[in-house]
């Protein structure tokens, strides 16, 4: 048996019907999922985005070591980019002892170009992030801004400079200033503009509305089979290991 440790997408730790389309996908007589809780907020009024990740990240490898089994990683969207980061890292101290099998990530908002679907251009919001060190699966949706971002779109400026972004306290509103002050002083920044994605510049307001308005980083997953085809990637892979060991 592998127990699946899921990071849930902003606002929805416990759950949603993407996350939701995809564990319930997986072949029970291989897997038992779970969700593992952490902020999964994006500042404002609420916890900003860097710590909900930090804490997510702390929460999941502490899951790991209280886990059973071998583990496999999940998440979506913000929970994807938490798994991720942990899964690229595993092999490497302080996680090199525990067991994690593979990761399967739903509109990542690091996808590494070209992973996830053919023809889909672009990559995720906040940059790309590899991971060569376990099997990894990708679900991206065509037009989704969190994972498909074109290269060129001043979408990626949100992502650089909202880290931080917090509106609960006079304390938490300078910290998000100081942080837009360190980014642009480190160039830490993503460098989206030049003349030949001119193109992909002038159509942020479309990337917009993709997000916004069009479902593509939520209802497509599970109106165009996303998610299902995902969970039939992890399920062929566990039953060809299941297979190899037993013989």
């Amino acid at each position: 048996m592998i127990d699946v440790l899921i990071m849930g997408g902003t606002w929805n730790p416990g759950g949603d019907p993407v996350t939701e389309a995809f564990a319930q996908r997986l072949d029970p007589e291989l897997f038992n999922y779970q969700y593992v809780p952490y902020p999964a907020t994006y500042g404002g009024l609420d916890l900003p985005y860097t710590y909900s990740v930090e804490q997510g990240r702390q929460a999941l490898v502490n899951a790991i070591h209280a886990a059973p089994n071998p583990v496999l990683l999940a998440g979506y969207s913000q929970g994807a980019g938490i798994a991720g980061d942990v899964a690229a890292t595993i092999r490497r101290e302080p996680f090199s002892g525990l067991e994690v099998v593979g990761v399967a990530l739903i509109a990542d908002p690091l996808r590494p170009p070209g992973w996830g679907s053919v023809g889909i251009n672009g990559y995720g919001i906040a940059g790309q992030r590899p991971i060569s060190n376990m099997p990894a699966w990708w679900a991206v949706a065509d037009r989704d801004p969190i994972t498909a971002l074109p290269e060129g779109s001043a979408l990626r400026s949100l992502a650089d400079f909202t880290g931080y972004w917090g509106m609960s306290s006079v304390e938490s509103c300078a910290r998000w200033g100081q942080s837009i002050i360190d980014t642009a002083a480190q160039q830490r920044y993503q460098r989206w503009w030049s003349p030949g994605n001119w193109r992909e510049t002038a159509d942020v307001i479309g990337q917009a509305n993709a997000y916004l308005f069009e479902g593509r980083h939520t209802g497509a997953y599970i109106a165009e089979g996303h998610c299902e085809r995902l969970a039939e990637q992890v399920n062929r892979y566990a039953e060809v290991q299941a297979s190899q060991r037993s013989n």
